[in-house]
């Protein structure tokens, strides 16, 4: 007990420092000894604190630790002061500077995230883990970003690998893999306080304790809570998407003796929103007001008459003066709650054996109640996951890799009709009338399992060149049973240039909305009165839908990379990564069904940090990317962008923070009209005052040239995006 407080005094730690940096300075003198990458990572380390020095690990992208600079893949590292001095309130906020990333706000209280040009929807096609839980919703297939956030003093950091990992992570990890993990509860001692303030009302607060109860035994908890503030929509109409969404946690550490540890951890998150739908706006009518041939489908497959024209044939009831909507049918707006609350629990053995084997053996336990008020959808998921990783090294130049994993899930769904959608009209599918359709229909299977196996093996040719190859087997209800390899090489040129490549085959499972939803996204005027033939309902409103498809086979994507690291100087980093991507049965959704086709997709990200003096620090990336569905070149995603961040040091206590981001332009496909998002350039400007001993405040303009744009939406359900406005955000954090 008397020599850890010693080692943990400050005087010691700043003594151990300097004799670090004498040592390090003349390692630096010799510069024949140490690459420039070297360097690099040498001056970080020795700014951090000594205990952050005692628990960094450098990860990578082989299945064990690796120095960051020699993983053949693109990585970015997101660290929790990226985070705050960028003047962001989530970590997903922290993404837009990533090369090759797409970060968009699509409501009050949820961002979209996409990576190089192969999904421009609400779908992320990547894999997102937290602590090694994966956290992809399966019926959408998306990531409820709030709902993963964890407070900011908490953060260990966020790896963010562009491009496929499927032969250690598996299904899913298709464009790419975000690995968040936080720290051990040793680290996080003590109390901490952080406090942010959006002009717009948006509120943020986190309160973390950590203590210790025995030798070896360590905990923390830790409460988040976020009020979102109401948004407005392109026409101007209130969002009323605001709401709240709050969390709870806790950790446990305890070391169980000589490199064997055991680890608790949980979480609770409820979140509490509304959303606006336009029922109106999903009330179509023909541009022809002689058109009298729409027949119902059973109807017309029967007599051999026109079915339904295509949508082409029709617009949206406007909601403006100069149309009148049929007699009796008023504009329907319709709000609704969208409750979601969601728990998880895991625990965690870990150990290295005396052969140098590390390894970890995980159970994870998760509950999600989702209920989308708006369009009448709720499920329950209960989900178990049991997973073991090893690896260790097979002597001086061969390292192995290997895990395995089970994974089982239950799904209970229950649809209803909104009060606002409950009047007469025809079932396309019956050709009879009923006032009973939900939005959607969930017709699917309520329980999955899934079983894997990965083993991935590094070969050190010689100290430049090395080799890595593997796969992951899997063998599950939704996908059967797939194969994804993948080969990764390193070749160091010279001291201070890596050129890398790697091939993967990568495999996402459409999502259970893909698979086993109906959408009925429309209902279509028919102006024609009771007819025999051609109305023999007496009904003038036809419900519209597109249905699920659950023989959608897996995407299958052949990922081709190749990638150039460059250190000319510990000060300057720059980096070339380029890509091509060939993706059979890739999934779009839309009227009148979802389809497979498909798509190729290429470009590449030029990405640098630079440290021009010792107070001015720049960083910036360009991304450029094409995709073609079928031949076709594709407009859904932003075929360019960029960003640059420039941090100044005026003295030790005060920076001044920039940061600009370019987004070109895209059309944002919709299942009812087409939407054309204009490029727009977000300038970001703050300064951060460090105050005392363990105050931090920040202040920043965001969005500063235009007072507001829209940037996404949810293209299947929603007709219309929110207003992205200019803001400004007081962030203040303390340890005590």
């Amino acid at each position: 007990m008397i020599l850890s407080k010693f080692l943990l005094n400050k005087n010691f730690r700043q003594f151990w420092i300097t004799v670090l940096a004498v040592f390090f300075g003349s390692l630096f003198a010799k510069a024949d000894e140490l690459s420039s990458f070297e360097k690099r990572e040498l001056s970080r380390l020795l700014e951090m604190d000594w205990t952050e020095l005692a628990n960094q690990p450098v990860s990578g992208v082989l299945g064990y630790d690796q120095e960051h600079w020699r993983n053949p893949a693109s990585i970015a590292i997101i660290r929790p002061d990226d985070v705050f001095d960028g003047g962001h309130m989530q970590l997903v906020d922290s993404f837009r500077g990533v090369g090759g990333m797409y970060v968009t706000r699509g409501n009050a209280y949820d961002d979209f995230v996409t990576m190089r040009n192969f999904s421009g929807s609400a779908t992320e096609k990547f894999l997102m883990l937290v602590d090694g839980r994966e956290v992809l919703q399966p019926m959408g297939g998306t990531i409820t970003w709030g709902t993963e956030e964890v407070p900011l003093a908490i953060l260990d950091r966020a790896e963010i690998i562009r491009g496929p990992g499927a032969s250690i992570w598996g299904t899913n990890a298709v464009s790419g893999v975000i690995n968040v993990t936080t720290k051990p509860a040793e680290s996080t001692q003590g109390n901490s306080i952080r406090l942010a303030l959006e002009s717009t009302g948006t509120f943020l607060g986190e309160f973390v304790h950590g203590g210790k109860i025995g030798d070896g035994e360590y905990y923390r908890v830790w409460v988040r809570n976020q009020e979102y503030s109401e948004s407005d929509l392109l026409s101007g109409v209130p969002a009323r998407d605001d709401g709240y969404g709050r969390k709870v946690g806790f950790r446990f550490d305890k070391n169980l003796g000589m490199d064997f540890d055991l680890t608790v951890a949980g979480a609770y998150s409820s979140r509490r929103f509304e959303h606006v739908l336009d029922l109106s706006s999903r009330l179509l009518f023909p541009t022809d007001a002689t058109f009298t041939n729409f027949v119902p489908v059973s109807v017309a497959t029967a007599l051999g008459l026109p079915g339904v024209p295509p949508l082409s044939a029709y617009s949206t009831w406007p909601n403006s003066s100069g149309f009148v909507q049929p007699s009796g049918v008023p504009r329907i707006v319709n709000y609704e709650d969208l409750p979601q609350d969601a728990a998880h629990l895991r625990s965690r053995l870990s150990g290295i054996t005396e052969n140098d084997l590390e390894w970890s053996l995980d159970a994870f336990a998760e509950k999600y109640e989702t209920n989308l008020g708006h369009v009448g959808h709720q499920w329950e998921r209960d989900e178990y996951n049991l997973e073991f990783r090893g690896n260790r090294p097979l002597g001086d130049r061969n390292h192995l890799a290997f895990g395995f994993s089970y994974r089982y899930m239950e799904f209970d769904v229950a649809e209803t009709t909104t009060l606002p959608w409950r009047f007469p009209t025809i079932n396309l599918k019956t050709g009879l009338p009923s006032s009973d359709i939900p939005i959607l229909q969930f017709n699917g299977p309520d329980s999955f399992e899934r079983s894997s196996a990965f083993v991935q093996d590094t070969f050190e040719i010689n100290e430049d060149f090395f080799i890595s190859f593997g796969s992951k087997l899997e063998d599950g209800d939704l996908s059967g049973t797939t194969v994804q390899p993948g080969i990764r090489a390193s070749y160091s040129a010279n001291r201070d240039n890596l050129i890398w490549a790697a091939y993967s085959r990568a495999h996402r499972q459409a999502s259970l909305v893909e698979r086993h939803t109906e959408v009925s996204y429309a209902r279509i005027w028919n102006p024609n009165p009771f007819h025999p033939v051609l109305n023999p309902t007496g009904q003038q409103w036809i419900n519209q839908s597109f249905e699920a498809d659950p023989s959608l086979d897996d995407e299958v994507m052949d990922a081709y990379e190749v990638g150039w690291r460059s250190s000319p100087s510990e000060k300057f980093l720059w980096e070339l990564s380029l890509f091509y991507y060939d993706t059979k049965d890739a999934v779009f959704s839309g009227p009148p069904t979802y389809e497979a086709h498909d798509y190729t997709s290429f470009g590449g990200e030029l990405t640098f940090n630079y440290i021009p003096s010792s107070f001015w620090e720049l960083q910036g990336s360009y991304s450029y990317s094409q995709g073609e569905k079928e031949g076709v070149r594709q407009t859904d995603f932003p075929e360019s962008m960029a960003s640059l961040a420039s941090v100044i040091h005026a003295n030790d206590d005060l920076k001044f923070v920039q940061n600009l981001y370019f987004t070109g332009d895209r059309v944002l496909p919709s299942s009812y009209n087409e939407l054309p998002i204009d490029d727009y350039l977000r300038l970001d400007l703050g300064m951060i005052w460090q105050v005392g001993e363990g105050w931090r405040i920040g202040l920043f303009g965001q969005d500063l040239l235009d007072p507001d744009h829209t940037e996404n939406m949810y293209t299947d359900l929603d007709v219309e995006p929110t207003r992205i406005k200019r803001r400004f955000l007081l962030s203040i954090s303390t340890e005590f």
